[in-house]
């Protein structure tokens, strides 16, 4: 039917731009949509050639563009939950760290205002559009149970519609009639009746049963919690507490008995041993291993197929079973940055004990000025290394060399 509808669009396109010599009649037919007659019933059972095309119509590639199109909107949305709550935290600690520096007696400045302006705004809206965009990745999900469930029912529709006309030609040819009395139900009644059962049975599902074992869903979830929870380390509920009676999330009243535990971060792949950049994570086990390794690993593998490399793990994975983890990921760059600042801390605090050094040599350059008996040649040296910091050390050493002689003297 598009196409029709667009050969005759562009016919009238080619028409408008010659000298109109048809009637009122051929102007108006190649204007409007073309009406097409009624459907009528099957009077007969579908040729097997007739079977064949419909059970194509289940592996008909021009889904694979509406396939894309639902996957990358979830994508998109799970960015967008990201992007909204980084953003949320970032001001945050920033209004954080310009009160720490303001103190409790100063006086706010500008800047300080104009971020609690900003936060304030943030509170307001991010909670929002996460509920916005939450409920949008469910109606994507919708969408792609439905495309699935219609390739499922033309799958059982056109098995169904050629069993039924075997079954027929069969007993046309024992009976030897027309099957003009035979009770022939024609494709589309069974497709529409297959799919309602389908859309039925998706309807009567709960939310958990919906969105809690998908994992579109589950990827999204634990990408918003990440995004909220990150820094303070807040473990992800079990799916189960995801959602409230109500439809919303109830993850503020979640038990802790029934929070799933936090592991131990381990950054390093548990076959290359080296820090992951592309982490890959099995949806059979959980278990996270560094890209190129566990592809390279499975590849090895008899038909692809291998227990998981982790050990203690006696799952059977392949590569279909992995996929990318943004969430592992940027765990791990907050896990690097960590050490990174606390490389720097330590640096600090080696500076601090090196300043503190310093200056407990100088009060032992001052006593040493002023011993008795102190040799000539000692506070000589002294008077010449104190114009230096940090030189208090070789000259008590230099001054216990001197008395070690006067001994071996006397």
């Amino acid at each position: 039917m598009p196409i029709i509808k667009r050969r005759l669009q562009s016919t009238g396109e080619r028409n408008r731009s010659r000298p109109s010599t048809g009637t009122s009649c051929s102007r108006a037919h190649n204007d409007g949509p073309v009406e097409l007659p009624d459907y009528e019933p099957l009077s007969t059972p579908l040729s097997a050639e007739a079977s064949r095309a419909l059970s194509q119509l289940s592996t008909n590639k021009d889904t694979r563009k509406y396939e894309e199109q639902l996957n990358k909107s979830i994508e998109l949305l799970s960015a967008s939950v990201r992007d909204l709550n980084d953003k949320y935290s970032e001001r945050k600690d920033s209004l954080k760290r310009l009160q720490e520096k303001r103190g409790a007696n100063g006086e706010k400045n500008d800047r300080e205002r104009a971020e609690e302006k900003a936060v304030l705004a943030l509170k307001n809206d991010v909670p929002r559009l996460t509920d916005e965009c939450d409920l949008a990745v469910r109606s994507v999900i919708d969408l792609k149970v439905e495309l699935e469930d219609g390739k499922a029912a033309l799958r059982e529709t056109a098995l169904r519609v050629e069993k039924e006309a075997q079954v027929l030609r069969a007993r046309a040819l024992d009976e030897d009639d027309d099957m003009a009395d035979a009770d022939i139900r024609g494709p589309i009644a069974v497709l529409e009746q297959t799919k309602a059962r389908a859309a039925e049975n998706y309807a009567s599902m709960t939310l958990y049963e919906k969105y809690g074992v998908n994992n579109d869903y589950i990827g999204f979830k634990r990408l918003w919690h990440d995004a909220v929870h990150g820094a303070d380390g807040k473990p992800l509920p079990d799916a189960s507490k995801w959602f409230s009676q109500n439809g919303g999330d109830d993850e503020a009243d979640e038990d802790d008995d029934l929070i799933v535990a936090e592991e131990h971060l381990d950054i390093h792949c548990p076959l290359s041993m080296v820090v992951m950049q592309d982490p890959y994570t099995s949806t059979v086990c959980k278990h996270t291993f560094e890209k190129d390794s566990i592809v390279q690993f499975l590849r090895t593998q008899p038909h692809g197929t291998a227990r998981c490399p982790q050990t203690g793990c006696n799952k059977v994975v392949s590569i279909n079973d992995f996929h990318p983890d943004p969430v592992m990921l940027r765990r791990i760059k907050r896990r690097l940055a960590t050490e990174r600042e606390d490389d720097h801390d330590d640096d600090d605090d080696n500076d601090d004990d090196d300043d503190e050094g310093d200056a407990v040599d100088g009060d032992v350059d001052s006593e040493v000025r002023g011993t008795p008996g102190g040799s000539i040649k000692s506070e000589g040296n002294v008077k010449s290394e104190n114009q230096g910091r940090g030189k208090g050390r070789r000259l008590v050493e230099e001054i216990e060399d001197d008395e070690e002689e006067e001994d071996g003297e006397a």
